[in-house]
């Protein structure tokens, strides 16, 4: 009995002593993994990344100009509407069109007249509205406006819900200005190293054009962007793949925009399933989108319809149709802003987005109409109600007086 207890005890330590030996090779091996891993972080690592380098002053901006040594001339400017700004000493001074840096050395010098070397440092405190032009392959192709916004709430407060990017576009301005996007001549495509969130970058534009449809080619994303006067004018533009932000929710190409930057989504040969369901997970797209019903339908009104639904799913949640209904009326805005009026044959059993039963877009107005047999009953009863009415009246006059 005494032998068998003996070997417990040796099984129990030789376990204990194995499993003080495994903890310790497994703490080592992490310690040595994560020694590996770790690597020194260089000074470099806290320069300005000069995002703002091709930042174009306008209307609407707000700088803090700082004179170095001469304290009584700095102060906060903001351009005019004729793009100007006024000093002291410098009177009128035109600065619309030009870089924070081509500023900064154009004062300087111009400063020479009144200052001994002058040194001058610019920054921007308050952003100028930007418009954005969303084109392409979107729900609603538009020119959104971002509001303004001061440099100093570049933070969580700025943040989409605040203006309701919705279908209805009705956004105000807010300022992009992140140059993260290294744009090129020749068109080709660049790499963007930003995973900042600003309210002006390309997710917030696409959100403010009613989001993306199964068409949309989001590989191939086209931002076309003015270029300073002091690098020559014009316009440069650059290719985007977007695909990793709905795919894998990365952010690196979700650039910061500049005011006046149009953008053009490009459109698929074919239909990919996957673009809805994806962009409705990440925001770029809305869940559901509102339109009006009304005529010989049971429910009339405005109903609320998933994204890419068709009329049929439309019909579903608002009817059935009311005894001698004819065709289906359509009126909607197309994407480059003409009024498109349809009749429709409608047939439940159509394909979705067939002629018979199509998609529908947000704000569409239907209307179900009479058949040939209810319009003529319709018309039937506008002829005869009136002769009835007087027939009726004759009656009750004739019971009343007792002449019957």
């Amino acid at each position: 009995m005494q032998i068998k207890k003996t070997n417990h005890l040796t099984k129990l330590s030789i376990n204990i002593v194995g499993i003080i030996f495994l903890s310790s090779f497994i703490n080592g091996q992490a310690q040595q993994i994560f020694e590996e891993q770790a690597s020194p972080i260089e000074t470099s690592y806290l320069d300005s990344k000069d995002e703002l380098r091709d930042y174009i002053l306008d209307t609407g901006d707000e700088l803090s100009i700082e004179f170095v040594n001469t304290p009584e001339l700095s102060d906060n400017y903001i351009i005019d509407e004729q793009g100007e700004i006024f000093f002291n000493r410098l009177k009128y001074t035109y600065v619309r069109g030009l870089t924070i840096k081509e500023l900064t050395k154009l004062l300087e010098k111009r400063y020479e007249e009144f200052l001994l070397n002058p040194e001058i440092y610019i920054r921007i405190t308050q952003f100028k509205p930007v418009r954005v032009a969303v084109q392409g392959e979107v729900r609603a192709p538009v020119r959104i406006v971002f509001p303004s916004f001061p440099a100093t709430s570049l933070d969580t407060n700025y943040n989409t819900n605040k203006y309701n990017l919705g279908s209805n576009n009705n956004i105000g301005t807010d300022s992009l200005n992140s140059n993260s996007l290294e744009f090129s001549s020749n068109l080709d495509r660049n790499r963007i190293k930003r995973t900042n969130d600003y309210i002006t970058t390309l997710s917030n534009a696409i959100r403010g054009a009613g989001g993306l449809t199964s068409l949309s080619d989001i590989s191939k994303i086209e931002i076309i962007r003015d270029i300073p006067l002091g690098k020559g004018g014009g316009k440069k533009k650059a290719k985007i793949d977007f695909s990793s932000y709905t795919n894998e929710a990365d952010t690196t190409f979700d650039i910061r925009l500049f005011d006046g930057d149009s953008i053009f989504i490009p459109r698929l040969k074919e239909k990919d399933s996957n673009i809805i369901p994806n962009s409705i997970l990440s925001g770029l797209s809305p869940k559901f989108m509102s339109v009006s019903i009304s005529g010989k339908i049971e429910n009339p009104g405005s109903i609320r319809l998933p994204i890419e639904a068709s009329l049929s799913d439309a019909m579903n949640l608002s009817g059935p149709r009311l005894p001698l209904s004819g065709k289906i009326f359509l009126i909607r805005y197309n994407d480059n802003g003409t009024l498109l009026r349809k009749n429709i044959k409608y047939i439940s059993s159509s394909r979705p987005g067939s002629a018979n039963n199509p998609y529908l877009k947000g704000d569409d107005l239907i209307t179900v109409k009479n058949s040939i047999l209810g319009s003529s009953s319709a018309t039937l009863k506008a002829i005869t109600e009136p002769f009835v009415n007087i027939y009726a009246t004759k009656e009750l006059y004739e019971t009343i007086s007792g002449q019957n």
